[in-house]
């Protein structure tokens, strides 16, 4: 993994040298080298939350790949545990957390510098609303990281919960790498369902995510 790494590091350089100088304006390349994975919750049989509009497993999908296009823009080396309306369990048996688990060692076996796994949240009263970032304390980093998310997206958003330790969720517990989970939201609720509809709030967000990617990674 760390000669692959160096390896696109390498091949990164060439590409800006050789596609001109223009797009080195352009892109900052703060996370050049880094590896991050990407983890949309949920997908095939599993759809999550459900309620008028959205299906949780296709817009954790559809968030996913906005921030891997702006991470990838940024210089990062990207990787989803899916790409696809899919989950990543071997058997009906257990599916669930079989599919949790794999997501796991497919994102400790990278290596990677960081994880992030974006669900959508619900609740049977539609009045809790706002993004939140939860962390484990499994690695000392994941704290800094959801704080440093939080910060960015508070400071140009205003529905956003402080972050929250949570370390009753199996899949992270099995993470040995630095990340957090990001609620992004909840369907239940009427004006955080109608915001992630709109394609530039979702801009916002994915950008603000970004930010506090970057902070955490001291740039």
């Amino acid at each position: 993994m760390r000669q692959y790494k160096s390896f696109m590091i390498v091949m990164f350089f060439l590409s800006v040298f050789c596609f001109g100088k223009v797009n080195a304006v352009v892109n900052d390349y703060s996370l050049i080298g880094k590896v991050i994975y990407l983890d949309p919750g949920h997908g095939g049989v599993d759809s999550g939350a459900v309620s008028t509009y959205i299906i949780e497993k296709d817009m954790n999908l559809v968030l996913v790949k906005m921030l891997e296009e702006k991470l990838i823009s940024k210089g990062a080396i990207v990787y989803l545990t899916r790409d696809g309306d899919y989950d990543l369990a071997g058997s009906a048996i257990n599916r669930k957390r079989s599919d949790l688990y794999k997501r796991a060692m497919l994102i400790n076996d990278s290596l990677c510098d960081m994880y992030i796994s974006i669900h959508l949240n619900a609740s049977v009263s539609s009045k809790w609303n706002g993004i939140q970032v939860f962390y484990d304390n499994i690695v000392d980093d994941n704290k800094v990281i959801a704080e440093s998310i939080t910060k960015a997206l508070s400071s140009n958003m205003s529905n956003v919960r402080d972050y929250k330790e949570a370390n009753d969720y199996y899949m992270y517990s099995k993470i040995k790498v630095p990340g957090v989970l990001i609620e992004a939201g909840f369907v239940s609720n009427s004006n955080d369902n109608y915001k992630l509809r709109q394609e530039e709030y979702r801009d916002i967000l994915i950008n603000n995510i970004v930010m506090g990617i970057e902070e955490y990674f001291g740039k």
